[in-house]
């Protein structure tokens, strides 16, 4: 493996592992708000914060990460990371991982947002910041 993106792979593989996380416990709150079970709830959402805490700390360490590399390398792993990467584009195969790795982490990203939106349209009603946000 090239040296030089392993700690960016290693990075975003702790971010995948932190997006499972707070998936989870997105779904754990709603299956709470299924059972009108408040306490349980307000225990989950403090655990939530703590993850996504977790993940900003993530992103730093990331972006510091980043800025190390020369213009060049830190040019091309934000390629990898901004966008699909064209077929007829070569990337290591370190780079394809570091790709993967981040399309897993925005899809489940999107997954918890919508259940984040139905958890947050339940509690909130009309008062609801997605309310008018549709």
């Amino acid at each position: 493996m090239n040296t030089t993106f392993t700690g960016l792979l290693l990075n975003l593989q702790k971010q995948y592992n932190k997006v499972n996380e707070l998936q989870d416990v997105t779904k754990q709150m709603a299956e709470c708000l299924q059972r009108n079970d408040l306490y349980s709830f307000r225990l989950l959402m403090k655990m939530r914060t703590d993850v996504m805490l977790e993940l900003d700390d993530i992103d730093f360490a990331r972006e510091d990460l980043l800025h190390s590399l020369p213009e060049n390398e830190q040019k091309i792993a934000r390629g990898v990371m901004a966008k699909e990467v064209e077929e007829n584009v070569l990337i290591s195969s370190d780079l394809q991982r570091v790709h993967d790795i981040y399309k897993k982490i925005k899809r489940n990203l999107q997954t918890t947002i919508q259940l984040d939106k139905a958890i947050n349209l339940k509690i909130g009603g009309n008062n609801s910041f997605y309310k008018n946000n549709r």
